[in-house]
């Protein structure tokens, strides 16, 4: 009866998970899906394991770059080995770890000392919360959870004594949260302040010494990534295209606080969500809001970490610095990170809120001795949940294929270049090159946040419906397959405009001079082919990577 009892909110938790991710199975692959997974030529054979497992991800289908996360690509590569490519089990594989995450909340939560309901509450909540979508229904997301669970079994190994030699035992799980991903960073930090919130000894500097063996894991994983990936292998891109943003730290700052409030939002009422998220560069304060809410939600906190020593606030204190901690890394103030703002960066940082929240409101009730708030508590965390659950379901529907997922991008009243440009590149390559063109064009209109390099893509593509020529069949646009179209290209004059913004944008695309001398040369304005044909062959010596587009 008493085993019955204790795994009796494991059992709901999963339940509740499977339920709430219920119709992803008949998702499919969708944007990094395809190349981390379908195109991954070395998850086929055990022969190539070692490969896989010692470069970026990026590295088995030929691109350069990536991230070094072989405990997600060793998922990948058994998931292959079993499954085969099919969507279905990476989405079922995806699912079950977000349950085994739920669980090992619930049990990091009663290893604080939490209570059984308070622990469940907080646990079920996240388990389902539709914040957390983009790291589950997207088949790459599947770094998040995996990180996630190595962090918290890391954390739970510490437990009860946090003795030297347990931090040797956490050292191992911390390892291989860093294989799955870089984020895991913070786990020296997390740990540090768990200490805090369950040592008697807390105030005392000398209480934290013992964690010296996860500090010194954190500084030899950065040292393997510059020493073997020459700094490869972290988030770290100036997403914004804005050059002062990544070399002026207090403008990177002023953005990451902007963020806070939307964030917020997001927990409390999470609608609307999408992954294209377009976030302002803030300089300053003056006259910005969403700064000066942003501050507010310091002040508080630092307020909150000032008075909750006691024991009624020092479960929120935690909940907040562990926040902190976990939301460091995707800050952007150390170093410029990938985006500005990501809906799954929330995804460990909501574990500490909502434990500290949970426990918080459980220690008032306790105090307050209001025992009779119980039932009305447990029925509003049952709605919530219920309600959550459901546009989690909800939520999962947009991952579907391309057409779902950018249409409710732009239905959410996004108008982004990186959307629109995406969404051209799928009609494009399934054939429906009139609908890929309405994208482009939207591209163009709204360039924002298209990086340059993309947008020579856009205007090549609009070139190529221009002329109306077709990939061969290896999907490849060449000199041979222009020289094809040219007889019955029906927008000739409007190719070579978009071939020449392209050139505007990138002086030496390889592809773009060499195409349009080939129009040339078949307009018969020999001294313009030859013009192009010169500035292609000098691209070339310059050893230039001319593969951009074949």
């Amino acid at each position: 009866m008493q085993l019955r009892r204790e795994s009796l909110p494991y059992i709901v938790l999963i339940m509740a998970v499977f339920a709430a991710y219920a119709n992803v199975y008949g998702n499919g692959f969708l944007l990094d899906d395809l190349v981390l997974a379908v195109q991954n030529r070395l998850l086929l054979q055990w022969r190539d394991l070692p490969q896989l497992l010692g470069h970026l991800s990026l590295y088995g289908t030929g691109l350069p770059g990536g991230f070094f996360r072989p405990a997600q690509e060793f998922l990948f590569f058994l998931v292959y080995q079993v499954f085969g490519f099919s969507a279905a089990a990476f989405h079922g594989v995806n699912v079950l770890l977000q349950a085994c995450a739920a669980c090992l909340v619930y049990a990091f939560g009663r290893r604080l000392g939490c209570g059984i309901f308070t622990a469940f509450s907080a646990a079920l909540i996240w388990g389902v919360h539709p914040l957390n979508t983009e790291a589950i229904t997207y088949i790459s997301g599947s770094a998040d959870p995996l990180y996630v669970i190595f962090t918290l079994l890391g954390l739970l190994s510490l437990f009860p004594d946090f003795a030297p030699r347990n931090f040797l035992k956490a050292g191992a799980f911390f390892i291989l949260a860093l294989a799955s991903k870089e984020s895991a960073v913070v786990f020296p930090a997390l740990a540090v302040f768990t200490l805090f919130l369950v040592s008697e000894e807390r105030l005392k500097p000398a209480t934290y010494i013992r964690t010296w063996p996860l500090w010194v894991i954190m500084a030899a994983y950065f040292v393997l990534l510059h020493i073997v990936y020459g700094g490869q292998g972290m988030m770290a891109a100036n997403a914004s295209g804005n050059s002062l943003y990544a070399h002026d730290i207090a403008m990177r700052v002023f953005t990451s606080i902007a963020t806070l409030p939307t964030y917020l939002g997001l927990m409390l009422w999470p609608h609307n969500l999408h992954m294209e998220r377009t976030f302002l560069v803030y300089p300053g304060v003056i006259a910005f809001p969403s700064v000066w809410a942003g501050l507010a939600l310091v002040g508080a906190a630092l307020v909150q970490m000032a008075w909750g020593r006691g024991k009624r606030g020092l479960a929120l204190t935690w909940g907040l610095l562990w926040f902190a901690a976990a939301f460091s890394p995707y800050s952007g103030v150390i170093k410029p990170i990938n985006a500005l703002i990501a809906e799954h960066w929330m995804y460990l940082p909501c574990i500490g809120l909502a434990l500290g929240f949970s426990q918080t409101i459980a220690l008032c009730v306790e105090k307050n001795k209001s025992r009779h708030l119980r039932p009305g508590i447990a029925t509003a965390v049952f709605f919530a949940a219920a309600a959550l659950g459901v546009v989690t379901f909800r939520q999962n529907r947009v991952w579907r294929d391309p057409v779902t997922f950018y249409t409710h991008i732009i239905d959410c009243g996004v108008k982004s270049g990186r959307a629109y440009s995406s969404f051209g590149q799928y009609y494009f390559d399934i054939g429906a090159y009139k609908k890929a063109e309405e994208q482009f064009q939207k591209a163009v209109a709204h360039p924002s946040p298209l990086p340059s390099l993309q947008m020579t893509i856009v205007h090549m593509h609009l070139a190529f419906i221009a002329l109306n020529v077709r990939p061969n069949g290896q999907g490849i646009i060449g000199p041979h397959e222009i020289k094809q179209a040219l007889p019955d290209a029906p927008h000739i004059s409007a190719a070579i405009s978009e071939f020449k913004k392209t050139l505007a944008i990138d002086p030496d695309y390889y592809w773009a001079d060499v195409f349009l001398a080939e129009i040339y040369n078949y307009q018969g304005h020999l001294s313009k082919a030859g013009f192009y044909l010169r500035r292609a062959r000098e691209i070339r010596k310059t050893g230039r990577n001319i593969n951009d587009l074949l």
